[in-house]
């Protein structure tokens, strides 16, 4: 959102939150429902339904429809899309599909199997098909695993996890930059998206082999405007997890210098056919960081609650919201000249709005009759 309007974008919302940032910067906003596959159908085509199309250029997606790419077709049929196309949605997050064109392309990836597959590990990790966020990542040990359409089990890695952020067209990308991903695991959901930091220090070895399976995939799949590409690094070999065919979170670590196209910009172009696209974009320097708060426990966020500036995401501001258990509350950031900076001083900030929302609860529980 943020990204869009920077580059002059004027923008109409569709949103499963509406934060008091959205609310801000958006020129009409619609409060869609969200489940665990995503934006609820009915409701999203009713929502774009309303709308004059005609009016804009298009369509800009974030998560919400890698299990469902058959909604984002009926998206395309109201409104041109300025990202992938369905079917190549539907084929980047089909494990089957994406896999075996890792294995035909030399890309190196972890072990996979999916429903029908033979031989199992005793060992392993279950994911959910077309999911996002980490949340749906779970171990299992001992053999303890049985695999629906919906699912699939991968080789657990040891390595750190990184995402290379770039922009795609013409079957050639141009690179963003290097991420660290970060946890914000619990016993029940331990491989939770906790965030990550920009502008990391690779070697140039690994930098290569990141960016040559992103240009790789990129031809394989014909990706357009810009997508994230995870990966785990271990013993020297950038094992391929997923391409995020859609704007992804790592979007709003970086901004390009002064004096050249923003990135969002970049991005509409390069879904458009004809495109100068440069060999890489010019961003600026530093590392920027981010982390998703979770609660812990159920809380209500009063309406007057103070947010420190270094804060986004946040709830909206006109009313008390009701935060269910697990659910994200808000964005920290931190901005640092180097990534281990910025790392540093996102962990101290972290600790302090834990510290200002425990305090704000005591206040509540103190305040409440007995």
């Amino acid at each position: 959102m943020a990204a869009a309007v920077q580059a002059g974008f004027k923008v109409s919302a569709i949103d499963g939150f509406a934060d008091s940032q959205t609310q801000a910067m958006a020129n009409l906003i619609k409060l869609a429902p969200f489940d665990n596959d995503g934006f609820q159908a009915a409701a999203l085509l009713a929502i774009i339904d309303t709308l004059d199309t005609g009016r804009y250029i298009g369509f800009v997606y974030g998560s919400g429809f890698e299990a469902q790419p058959a909604l984002l077709a009926e998206v395309a049929k109201r409104i041109p899309l300025l990202g992938n196309l369905p079917a190549t949605l539907a084929s980047v997050k089909s494990p089957r599909i994406f896999f075996s064109a890792c294995a035909k392309l030399g890309v190196a990836h972890p072990q996979t199997w999916t429903h029908g597959d033979a031989s199992l590990p005793l060992d392993g990790l279950v994911k959910a098909v077309g999911a996002s966020g980490g949340s749906h990542v779970q171990p299992y040990s001992n053999g303890k695993v049985m695999l629906d359409k919906q699912h699939y089990a991968q080789q657990k890695l040891q390595g750190l996890p990184v995402s290379v952020l770039f922009l795609a067209h013409a079957q050639q990308v141009a690179l963003v930059g290097f991420n660290e991903l970060m946890l914000a695991p619990t016993e029940a959901l331990p491989y939770r998206y906790g965030g990550a930091v920009s502008q990391i220090n690779l070697t140039a070895s690994e930098q290569e082999l990141l960016l040559k399976a992103a240009q790789q995939l990129t031809a394989e799949f014909s990706l357009l405007g810009l997508n994230s590409l995870d990966a785990v690094l271990q013993d020297g070999v950038a094992y391929v997890l997923e391409i995020n065919p859609r704007l992804s979170a790592s979007v709003g670590l970086y901004e390009t210098v002064d004096g050249e196209m923003h990135l969002l910009a970049m991005h509409v172009a390069a879904c458009k056919q004809a495109y100068a696209m440069p060999s890489s974009v010019a961003v600026k320097s530093g590392s920027v960081a981010h982390a998703v708060i979770y609660s812990a426990l159920a809380l209500s966020i009063p309406a007057d609650f103070a947010w420190p500036e270094w804060v986004e995401d946040c709830p909206s501001p006109q009313s008390s919201v009701q935060i269910l258990a697990g659910q994200p509350i808000c964005t920290v950031l931190a901005t640092a000249d180097k990534a281990e900076a910025a790392k540093q001083l996102l962990a101290i900030r972290v600790k302090m709005l834990n510290n200002l929302l425990a305090y704000r609860l005591k206040e509540e529980d103190d305040a409440s009759p007995i």
